[in-house]
């Protein structure tokens, strides 16, 4: 019976799947009521909504297109008020005369008289525009008789017996100034001080003027009153239209204000009714609150810790490889992740050793590896790159330089008359003096220069991002190096020379083999010139 009892306990532990059934079937009848108090509530302001567009919007809307059709009445207005062109204004009044017939302002008898008062005044403003173009034109008449009159070559009148008094000639650039700004700009408080100051000046003129000498005293004097007209007739229609935005102002101010009572009274009656349905989806909603609280307390104490000590279980059985206990979970199914986890650490404790051994051999094998790439890939007396390892690089900076367009340069090295070294000297101070002269040249290149020994007493260094005059420079200095300093062995100090051969990457180079041959080529050729120099295959 002791046997059994684990798996009985073991059943009569709860499952976690009827637990949540159990749980979504509680919170989705909370769900229902309050889905169903939210379609009520919705259901109650949207037939509010319904009777307000029936009566309140259509109210609204009218007050909304009068408000638009006054603004447009003082566009128009200001279009009579300040447009110097007759027929504009004409149109402009025909337009409020259309607006102000609107079936909108019957509607409110208030509305339509003031809308009417407000169009006698434009068409008051048109008349008095009507007067100051006709004024305007008698001016203009006026400027163009008296600028005849004292033309250089015009005779005097007949009556005169001479020409104008000089005073009053000396006035007329001034009166024709004061004129044209009347005419164009009689809104200007500078254009009405300049013509009270010329009318207060020929004022003071007058007794001394004599109409029988003087033939612009006349003319002058009808010219002013004319003047005179022109700012009187703007004053009117400045006033008048003072008095008709006024007007508009305060219709406009009424209709917003009625419009604002309307929408207010209807808006009152919908928040009182969403004010209910708020209060009835509260209660609902805090229902459903307090059931998401219950429910999290019982995932956290039911499922989420017990995970949690399974998880902390894990990291500590994956920190220690080894097998952490842990205790019975109230849900089946997390027990069974507990076992699981007990299980799983005394297979990564068993597993750890097996996992060492194998990291071990792969280790080893990688060293393996690595080493025998650098013993294929270098040379063995002088520890540089073999010719394999040279011809693949090579032909890889070669592609690079023609990809991105930068110079390239080859050098091929020989050490000269080495055979007569190994026969005087022997084979060890041979490999001494290629030795020698490896470690040069690892002194003096880059760690992006390319040097390898490719067979013999023969070597290549690859410049990369060099130009031919560079690479001469390098070739040199390590020619110069290798003669200074020299190889030390038991009979003395063996001084060594070299005789290198350039050729440069140009377009007419094919590929790495023609690099090759042409520096081969100038190699040889220093050989023939005596050895212990430098040429070009370019010279």
């Amino acid at each position: 019976m002791n046997n059994d009892a684990p798996g009985q306990n073991k059943r009569r532990k709860p499952r976690l799947v009827p637990i949540l059934a159990l749980i979504a079937v509680v919170a989705a009848g909370l769900g229902a009521v309050a889905a169903f108090v939210l379609f009520k509530a919705q259901y109650d302001i949207l037939r509010l909504a319904d009777r307000a567009s029936e009566t309140l919007l259509p109210d609204i809307q009218t007050q909304v297109r009068t408000a638009l059709n006054l603004e447009r009445l003082k566009v128009f207005g200001e279009i009579v008020r300040s447009s110097p062109e007759p027929h504009e204004r004409r149109e402009a009044l025909l337009a409020m005369r259309i607006l102000a017939m609107n079936a909108i302002y019957e509607q409110d008898v208030f509305t339509n008289d003031q809308v009417n008062r407000v169009y006698r005044i434009v068409e008051r403003m048109a008349a008095y525009r009507a007067k100051q173009d006709a004024a305007r034109r008698q001016i203009q008449d006026e400027l163009l008789r008296l600028s005849a009159q004292v033309r250089p070559d015009q005779p005097a009148l007949a009556s005169a017996g001479s020409s104008p008094p000089e005073q009053n000639r000396n006035l007329l650039p001034e009166l024709y100034r004061v004129a044209q700004n009347a005419l164009y700009n009689p809104r200007s408080d500078a254009a009405r001080r300049e013509f009270n100051a010329l009318e207060q000046e020929l004022a003071h003129r007058q007794p001394e003027s004599d109409p029988a000498t003087d033939a612009l005293s006349d003319p002058t004097h009808d010219l002013l009153q004319k003047l005179r007209v022109i700012f009187n007739t703007e004053d009117e229609v400045n006033n008048a239209w003072v008095s008709a935005r006024t007007l508009i102002d305060h219709l406009a101010q009424h209709i917003s204000i009625d419009a604002a009572a309307s929408a207010s009274d209807g808006n009152a009656e919908i928040a009182h009714n969403a004010k209910s349905a708020m209060i009835m989806v509260a209660i609902a909603m805090g229902g459903l609150i307090l059931l998401f609280v219950a429910g999290l307390h019982f995932v956290r104490r039911v499922i989420v810790k017990p995970i949690i000590r399974v998880t902390r279980s894990l990291e500590q059985v994956k920190t220690t490889h080894r097998p952490v206990p842990l205790q019975r979970e109230w849900l089946r199914e997390l027990d069974n992740i507990a076992i699981a986890v007990e299980a799983f650490g005394v297979a990564l404790a068993q597993n750890r050793q097996y996992t060492i051994d194998l990291e071990q051999e792969i280790a080893e094998r990688q060293k393996a590896q690595v080493k025998l790439l650098e013993l294929a890939t270098t040379d063995g007396l002088t520890g540089l790159r073999n010719r394999r390892y040279f011809m693949e690089s090579a032909n890889q900076e070669l592609d690079r330089a023609r990809r991105y367009q930068t110079p390239l340069a080859l050098l091929l090295l020989d050490a000269d008359y080495f055979k007569a070294i190994n026969d005087r000297y022997g084979h060890q101070v041979g490999d001494q003096a290629l030795q020698a002269l490896a470690s040069i040249g690892r002194r003096l290149l880059r760690e992006v220069d390319l040097f390898a020994r490719i067979g013999g007493e023969e070597f290549a260094i690859l410049l990369p991002q060099t130009d031919h005059a560079a690479a001469r420079n390098v070739a040199e200095r390590l020619r110069q190096a290798i003669i200074d300093q020299p190889v030390i062995t038991e009979d003395g100090p063996l001084r060594l020379t070299v005789s290198l051969g350039l050729s440069s990457l140009s377009s007419a180079t094919v590929n790495l083999d023609e690099l090759f041959r042409r520096a081969d080529t100038a190699l040889y050729q220093a050989k023939q010139n005596g050895r212990n120099r430098v040429e070009s295959a370019l010279d």
